[in-house]
C-alpha cells in the first residue's frame, strides 16, 4: 500500500511539473507572437513629376525611398516593432534606357537613396533581427514603365493594393520580394522575418509575403500620385 502510495504521488507530481511546462510554453507563446497592422491612411504625400512622351525621370531627381515608406508606415504595420532602425542605400538605374526617348539619360545615373532598408526587432525573433527594404526601380512615363516592366515581370497579371500590376520575385520562396508599378513608379519591396505572427504555430514567411508586404505595396501606392 506504502509503495502504491509512494508511485501515486511521484505520478501526480509528475503531471504537476507537465502541465507547469505547457502552462509556461503557451504564456511564452503567446506573449513572443507579432501581430500585423494596416497601411497608415495616405493620399497622395509624393507627387512625381508629369512625364510623358517616353520621358524619364534622372535618378538623382528620384524620390527618397525612404519617403515612400517611412518609419510611421513601418511603426503601423508591424506595431510591435522595437529598436528600428533606418538606412539609405543608393541605387544604380536598370536598363530601362532601351526604352526611353531620352537621350540624355546615362548609365552611370544613380540615386543616393534610392532604396531604404529598416531592421528592427518583433517578440518572438529567435535567428536575426526583422529585415524589410524598399527599392525604387525606375520613374518615367507610365508607358515607358508599362513596357520595361513587360519585360523585367513577364506574364505578370496581379492587380494589388492600388497597383497596376505585381509579380512575385521567388514564388516558392516565403521571403520572395514583390515587384510592382504605379503610373510612372515601379519599385520592389522585400525582407524577412523569424517571428511568429498571432494565430501561427511556428515562424510563418509566408505570412510574411502574402499580408505583411502587401501592406507596404498598399502604403506605397497610395502615397503616389
Amino acid at each position: 500500500m506504502k509503495k502504491n502510495r509512494i508511485a501515486w504521488l511521484a505520478l501526480a507530481a509528475a503531471l504537476l511539473v507537465s502541465t507547469t511546462v505547457v502552462a509556461t510554453l503557451v504564456i511564452v507563446n503567446a506573449s513572443g507572437e507579432s501581430s500585423i497592422g494596416k497601411a497608415a491612411p495616405r493620399n497622395g504625400d509624393v507627387r512625381l513629376p508629369p512625364l510623358k512622351d517616353g520621358r524619364i525621370l534622372a535618378a538623382d531627381k528620384w524620390p527618397d525611398a525612404c519617403t515612400l515608406v517611412d518609419e510611421e508606415d513601418v511603426k503601423a504595420i508591424l506595431p510591435d516593432a522595437e529598436d528600428l532602425r533606418q538606412e539609405q542605400r543608393r541605387v544604380y538605374v536598370p536598363s530601362v534606357k532601351d526604352f526611353a526617348a531620352d537621350s540624355s539619360w546615362k548609365e552611370s545615373n544613380s540615386s543616393a537613396s534610392g532604396q531604404c532598408d529598416y531592421a528592427m526587432r518583433l517578440p518572438g525573433e529567435r535567428y536575426r533581427p526583422t529585415h524589410f527594404w524598399i527599392r525604387v526601380d525606375a520613374v518615367a512615363d507610365p508607358q515607358l514603365i508599362a513596357g520595361y516592366y513587360r519585360e523585367v515581370a513577364p506574364g505578370a497579371t496581379m492587380k494589388m493594393n492600388g497597383a497596376d500590376l505585381c509579380v512575385i520575385n521567388g514564388p516558392h520562396d516565403g521571403n520572395g520580394s514583390w515587384t510592382c508599378r504605379k503610373g510612372p513608379l515601379m519599385f520592389t519591396v522585400g525582407g524577412h522575418t523569424t517571428t511568429t505572427f498571432e494565430g501561427q504555430f511556428d515562424a510563418a514567411p509566408f505570412i510574411w509575403r502574402d499580408e505583411v508586404a502587401p501592406e507596404f505595396i498598399r502604403t506605397v501606392t497610395a502615397k503616389v500620385t
